[in-house]
């Protein structure tokens, strides 16, 4: 068992106390709000939601946890073209400021609660399925359609106890519309730079035992130039190559679902979905392609009306390729490398769930089982053409398995408490890395870890409700920070190590929450301590791999400096803020949601460079603030509008560096408005003033937010 060092146990200590004062203090305002507040017998007056965040159907106001969740109806009326435009507008959130369609999907590290940016550290599953890429952890966002989402549940803080892997920073669950009637559904859009979207979603329900889901959509990209006029090539004092041209991106979408109820009590469903997409990334010859098979299956069986089974299956394969090519001169290029990543991963689940009565509401056992398997291959070219050296391999094998358990204790009425534990067993074998030198045979390695959660929520009266919760959770390294290498005529050399720990995080929360009817609000202070955080080492001239046309250090030829790095388990940071959102159905067509995060991140301890002690980790703005006013017309029309401020941070850990990513204000715009009673005509505006910034400033060409963007379109629905 491993024991926490005394000061971080004061640590916690103290900010436990400071955070138990503020919320005395704000229970003292409260103590002065109009009487009936404190005398009414009425029940929760908030709208119940259902959630699978905590695996398995709870009542929304009676969760312990910091929790948002994004109706079909919000999703459909904001200006989002995507799920993550919609997410980055939520508290706690650290999305990338540009959409999936103008980056490299590996640059994509998108985090929850202020966890450092550099690799993604929260899990995004469809229908409870993890769709985070099981080699390199990304999220793939165009995976995920908006026109059949039923909603959306963001569970924040370590979700590693329920959920394994990945949910470092919390849970992202996206529960897709079951067909319930039939319904056909169509639309098509079309905007600036080229951009395009269809889609169709189609629903067949008799009567009987079985009904059918169809959807597809199709969207893509002219795109805009993501590279700053500023930005230099070879050595002009500030002039951007002719070669870097609009990143364009074509996504597809094939998806098939039934749901089935053959016997009384016994409910299942089998979903299959295919994802492909092909993205020109800043330069011609820039191509990276993908394509995604999943099926999932699950069936649940109830035994009676306290107890159920539910047993999950899910597989995927997936293969990326893509081409990095590289300035030969300032105004030619090359294929310096092209890799190859397939990747199969499988999954499995059981839950047995029971309601003991009043004092023991629920009780839950369950098991997982998640097993990936994956293999790059690269190829280095020299300028002319010729391959540099033979084909270079990086891979291997990840198993998951993992025994869970729940239960819900009410000893008082006010007082819900909710406890967890996960036992963890993890094994990475199989691997194999031909960089030069190599590692020769690398040998299998397991861990093993129990993590804990428990939460606790006290009802004060109908509108004040108090909650807290401690937690533990982890994040193995990907197939990708183990075996893979990638090296870079442009950048350098950045090594995989094998030998690499898994990232473990101790966090504590409290909350307050205050419902009344047409309002929720939830008010969280959190701290989190995160230890064996992979991030890299500088190699040694003796290390330095004599290859590929790739020089260490300055390069004279391409006037850029050349980082050569290894991964390594070297930092420890906290990740510590407040998080605020509070949604109002104000009256009259109006509503209203008011989100605010402040993140207080920073690097405690790095023995390979102590020069980080103390600096912000990278990617994380300190305040991110969101609103957004809808108004719904009697007449039925629509009009929102969304404002979205985030402050300045940086590309790395020392902003002397000079990788700024800009503050900046957005205004995004949204409107519907009825033709007939089943035609409807939209526009969607995103970044309606044109707001200019750096979003993302990791070293290479930096990468310019969304600009100007409007989609305008007509969507028709019968049912």
């Amino acid at each position: 068992m491993r024991y926490r060092a005394l000061p971080r146990a004061l640590h916690a200590i103290t900010f436990e106390v400071i955070s138990c004062l503020i919320l005395a203090t704000t229970l003292g305002c409260a103590a002065i709000a109009p009487a009936r507040a404190q005398t009414t017998n009425a029940p929760q007056q908030t709208e119940t939601v259902v959630v699978t965040a905590t695996r398995s159907p709870e009542a929304l106001e009676n969760l312990p946890q910091s929790v948002s969740v994004v109706t079909s109806q919000q999703i459909a009326n904001t200006p989002a073209q995507g799920l993550d435009d919609i997410l980055r507008n939520l508290p706690g959130m650290d999305l990338g400021e540009f959409g999936p369609d103008v980056g490299h999907p590996t640059a994509y590290s998108e985090n929850m609660r202020g966890l450092p940016s550099t690799e993604t550290r929260m899990l995004v599953m469809v229908d409870g399925v993890p769709i985070n890429d099981p080699f390199f952890g990304y999220i793939q966002w165009n995976f995920i359609p908006l026109d059949n989402i039923d909603r959306v549940e963001i569970v924040r803080g370590g979700g590693s106890p329920l959920w394994g892997n990945s949910a470092m920073g919390g849970v992202v669950n996206v529960i897709t519309e079951a067909p319930q009637s039939d319904e056909l559904d169509l639309s098509a859009a079309g905007g600036s730079y080229g951009g395009y979207a269809t889609s169709l979603y189609g629903a067949y329900a008799d009567e009987g035992w079985v009904a059918l889901g169809l959807n597809a959509a199709f969207s893509g990209t002219d795109g805009y130039q993501t590279t700053p006029a500023s930005w230099t090539s070879f050595g002009t004092l500030n002039l951007r190559s002719l070669l870097y041209t609009p990143t364009s991106n074509d996504a597809d979408n094939v998806g098939l679902r039934a749901d089935f109820a053959p016997l009384a009590g016994l409910t299942g469903f089998l979903d299959f979905h295919y994802h492909q997409n092909q993205q020109v990334l800043s330069t011609p010859i820039g191509l990276n392609s993908q394509h995604i098979w999943n099926v999932a299956a699950g069936v649940t069986e109830h035994f009676d009306a306290d107890t159920t089974l539910t047993a999950t299956f899910f597989h995927d394969n997936s293969d990326f390729l893509t081409d990095n090519p590289h300035l030969l001169t300032f105004d030619t290029e090359y294929n310096s490398n092209v890799h190859v990543t397939d990747v199969s991963d499988n999954g499995a689940s059981a839950i047995l769930d029971r309601d003991f009565g009043a004092v023991l509401p629920e009780a839950e056992i369950g098991a997982d089982f998640h097993q990936i398997s994956g293999l790059d291959t690269a190829d280095y070219y020299a300028p002319s053409g010729a391959l540099a050296a033979p084909a270079i391999l990086g891979g291997g094998e990840q198993l998951f398995l993992a025994g869970f358990a729940q239960v819900q204790i009410k000893p008082v009425t006010p007082l819900l408490i909710m406890g967890s534990v996960r036992y963890q067993y993890y094994l990475s074998e199989n691997g194999i890395d031909t960089f030069p030198p190599g590692f020769g045979s690398i040998p299998d390695r397991a861990y093993y870890r129990a993590t804990p959660r428990v939460d606790a929520r006290y009802r004060i009266d109908d509108d004040f409700a108090l909650r807290g919760a401690y937690y533990q959770s982890f994040r193995a390294p990907t197939l990708d920070e183990l075996y893979r290498t990638y090296a870079d005529t442009t950048a350098g050399i950045y090594e995989g190590n094998p030998f690499l720990l898994p990232e473990t995080l101790y966090g504590e929360e409290v909350g307050l929450d205050f419902n009344r009817p047409g309002l929720r609000s939830q008010f969280t202070l959190y701290n989190s301590d995160i230890d064996n955080i992979i991030t890299t080492e500088n190699l040694v001239p003796s290390q330095y791999p004599n290859l590929l046309g790739v020089t260490c250090g300055y390069d004279s030829q391409t006037f850029t400096y050349l980082t050569c790095t290894r991964n390594v388990n070297a930092a420890s940071a906290v990740a510590r803020g407040f998080e605020s959102e509070v949604t109002w159905d104000i009256g009259g067509g109006f509503s209203t949601e008011l989100t605010y995060t402040y993140a207080d991140s920073h690097y405690t301890a790095n023995p390979t460079d102590p020069a980080y002690v103390g600096e912000r980790l990278e990617g994380v703005p300190m305040h991110n603030a969101g609103a957004s006013l809808t108004y719904v017309a009697p007449a039925g029309w629509q009009i929102t509008t969304v404002l979205r401020y985030l402050s300045k941070s940086y590309g790395d850990p020392f902003p002397a560096d000079g990788l700024v990513q800009n503050a900046h204000f957005v205004t995004d715009l949204s409107a519907s408005y009825p033709l007939t009673q089943q035609l409807q005509a939209f526009v969607q505006i995103q970044n309606l003033f044109d707001s200019r910034y750096i979003a993302n400033n990791g070293g290479a060409a930096p990468i310019l937010g969304t600009p100007f963007e409007a989609m305008g379109g007509l969507r028709f629905n019968v049912q």
